[in-house]
């Protein structure tokens, strides 16, 4: 269970907190940025437990934003 606190964590967490509270207001009010690199395309972004790369390249592996 996500802890409320973390929820912005990164998308996995804030996915996870989502579907764990139903009654949680279901669209993000900020944006999640990779905590160590502060890129938002960082795959640290995407899933906390993925190292930072330290780029905000779109299509990196584990990123939340794929290549357009």
């Amino acid at each position: 269970m996500i802890d409320p606190e973390n929820r912005y964590c990164c998308h996995q967490c804030w996915k996870q907190y989502v579907n764990e509270n139903r009654s949680a207001w279901p669209f993000l009010d900020r944006m999640i940025l990779c905590p160590t690199c502060g890129n938002k395309r960082c795959p640290k972004a995407g899933d906390h437990n993925l190292a930072c790369t330290g780029s905000n390249e779109p299509g990196q592996p584990g990123s939340a934003y794929p290549t357009a």
